[in-house]
């Protein structure tokens, strides 16, 4: 039996888990150590931002890292409902960032807001998230979003995606949303800034064409790669929400161009996911932690 182990280490302290394969098809995440400081004082001073990609209906095996089983997800759903987490929508997301950027009371990282607060986000546009993660969402009443690649949902490309007719369900049903993940998923490369926001353009055109109802103009770049022009030319075109893929949470300086998100793996139940999430918020901190206020 072999067993992989990734260890997380931190100034207050650390949390070890570990792959350990019961059969090449079998893969089982458990947890081998947790030790660290209280993570409840940053409650309310940071927000998460999960990123999911493709569902199952039972274990792929592996080496399929960012899929995950519906049984997995509402566990995830369950866990954090029992945390007192706070699921919120992309606009409501926006909104909170207006209040904190117009508060000049405030001082430090923290954003002072008193409640847990989650974003659940996925990419790409598959058809398990209609499938299999939509009844979810629903059941449990907490709000998610999609960042879809356009032309694949369109032409149906790679991997099975859901349909626009589908998509319209799931923002008729009030707990999903549509957002743009660019047309074709071709990441931005220095000096062809503008073909990129053409990509952008034409992907942005095809929601307003597909999906009704308000909508914050977000987007999540492929890959997670971005230059500083692209960022301004998304910015002059109205985002307010640019996304990345690099893991953090979102404090008082985070750049609404570059915002952090938490990758989700195969294998996590609830508990792994929140305790990636205060591990994240403890490194966000980690300064203030050491006797700066935050």
């Amino acid at each position: 039996m072999a067993v992989f182990a990734l260890v997380f280490s931190l100034f207050s302290g650390s949390v070890a888990y570990a792959a350990e394969e019961k059969s090449a098809a079998e893969p089982r995440y458990v947890k081998i150590a947790v030790e660290a400081s209280d993570p409840e004082k940053l409650y309310g001073e940071y927000i998460p931002v999960l990123m999911y990609h493709h569902f199952a209906a039972r274990d792929m095996g592996s080496g399929n890292g960012v899929v995950t089983t519906a049984e997995e997800l509402e566990d995830h759903l369950r866990y954090f409902r029992s945390q007192g987490y706070k699921i919120i929508t992309l606009e409501k997301l926006d909104s909170l960032l207006r209040k904190v950027e117009y508060d000049h009371r405030l001082t430090g990282k923290g954003l002072s807001l008193g409640e847990k607060y989650l974003c659940i986000t996925m990419d790409d546009g598959y058809y398990s998230n209609y499938e299999l993660g939509y009844p979810l969402f629903q059941k449990y009443r907490m709000p998610a979003s999609v960042f879809a690649v356009t032309d694949y949902v369109t032409e149906q490309i790679g991997i099975r995606k859901f349909t626009w007719k589908q998509a319209e369900e799931m923002e008729d049903g009030g707990w999903m949303k549509i957002y743009s993940h660019t047309a074709d998923h071709q990441p931005v490369e220095e000096g062809k800034e503008t073909e990129f926001l053409a990509s952008m353009q034409k992907s942005e055109a095809t929601l307003t064409d597909n999906r009704e109802g308000k909508h914050v103009k977000a987007m999540a770049y492929p890959n997670g790669r971005y230059t500083e022009e692209s960022q301004r030319l998304l910015e002059e075109d109205g985002y307010v929400l640019q996304f990345t893929i690099e893991n953090g949470v979102i404090t008082r300086e985070t750049a609404r161009n570059a915002i952090p998100r938490i990758t989700i793996e195969s294998g996590m139940d609830g508990e792994d996911v929140v305790r990636k999430i205060e591990l994240a918020a403890e490194k966000t901190f980690a300064a203030e932690r050491e006797g700066n206020e935050i």
